[in-house]
């Protein structure tokens, strides 16, 4: 059975229902957590994604809410989730002959 893509999708922006054939703009912004402006046109990080916008007025409103990314390298966004998994998990403060108390 073959999908035709009509699909919904929703804008960041208003929160409209619109299907992806009738969207006007999209644009890719970074972020995990909250979306941010690349700077330049380096789209190549992990936590980049196209957006896609209703209307050009509510990409405008977005771009205008979003502020600038600033860059941080690979390793240390790898040493900041293995930070907040460690301390979460209760790994962080351990000493080694205790992790088998904490980790059961």
């Amino acid at each position: 059975m073959l999908d035709s893509g009509n699909y919904e999708k929703v804008c960041p922006s208003c929160k409209e229902v619109f299907y992806p054939e009738d969207n006007v703009a999209k644009k890719t912004f970074c972020g995990e957590e909250f979306a941010c402006l690349p700077s330049g046109e380096k789209h190549n990080a992990p936590d980049c994604q196209v957006y896609h916008f209703c209307s050009e007025e509510c990409l405008e409103k977005y771009t205008n809410k979003a502020p600038a990314c600033t860059y941080v390298p690979g390793w240390k966004r790898l040493m900041e989730k293995i930070s907040k998994v460690s301390s979460s998990s209760g790994i962080a403060g351990s000493r080694q002959h205790n992790l088998h108390k904490c980790c059961k």
